[in-house]
């Protein structure tokens, strides 16, 4: 294996030996410095310039949020509506099992994926946070980023009447809704065929991992 290689799958066994339901902020400063050196040996080091590596489904198997919280995994992690979807729906507790992000060419979208449940486990839904994305044209790495809107959409049998009484939502209520655009921005530091590591705006790091599966939203 090249050290690339083997740099990395250390990171990746480190990241999945974390307790994923526990703040992991003793892990950090050995996981960035990791990324560190990772990053200076990225085989896509301006990814700008490589939109189809970077297009597609990716599932999130490491975030530390900023600020000083950190998670070892981005889901199995109890949450809010109103946290999840930039405050466009209420603060509904809910439960993450996973968050995903998706990004194409053409469009230029950039939308988060959670897969959620209500507290009660009764149903499954998703949350789609719609975003679109423009190049830095100083830096090959960075994305901006603009959110726009939240929506809810039932899955896996379940009807959108089902999952709005499982919410505790009024009847008839959109399940998509427009909000004030957030923008950011997202350096992708690290790409290859398999692996992307983002380092967001806020403090955020984020490992990410290609999907095999399709995707929800492209």
């Amino acid at each position: 294996m090249s050290p690339r290689d083997v740099l990395k799958q250390e990171l990746l066994s480190l990241v999945a030996e974390l307790d994923e339901d526990t703040p992991t902020p003793a892990d950090l400063p050995q996981i960035v410095g990791m990324i560190d050196r990772l990053s200076a040996l990225s085989p896509i080091p301006d990814p700008i310039n490589h939109l189809a590596a970077v297009a597609g489904s990716w599932t999130s198997v490491f975030a530390s949020f900023g600020f000083g919280r950190a998670k070892g995994k981005m889901r199995h992690d109890d949450s809010t509506l109103g946290i999840q979807t930039f405050k466009a729906f209420a603060e509904i507790p809910i439960h993450v099992n996973d968050i995903i992000q998706e990004i194409s060419v053409t469009p230029n979208a950039y939308n988060n994926v959670i897969l959620f449940e209500p507290m009660d486990r009764s149903c499954q839904g998703l949350i789609i946070i719609h975003g679109n994305y423009e190049a830095d044209t100083e830096n090959p790495k960075r994305f901006r980023v603009v959110f726009h809107a939240a929506e809810l959409r039932a899955c896996n049998g379940v009807n959108d009447a089902a999952l709005r009484a499982a919410l505790e939502l009024p009847e008839g209520c959109a399940l998509k809704r427009d909000f004030k655009p957030a923008k950011l921005h997202s350096d992708v530091v690290y790409l290859d065929e398999t692996t992307r590591i983002n380092i967001g705006g806020m403090g955020g790091v984020y490992i990410l991992e290609r999907r095999a599966e399709p995707a929800f939203t492209l």
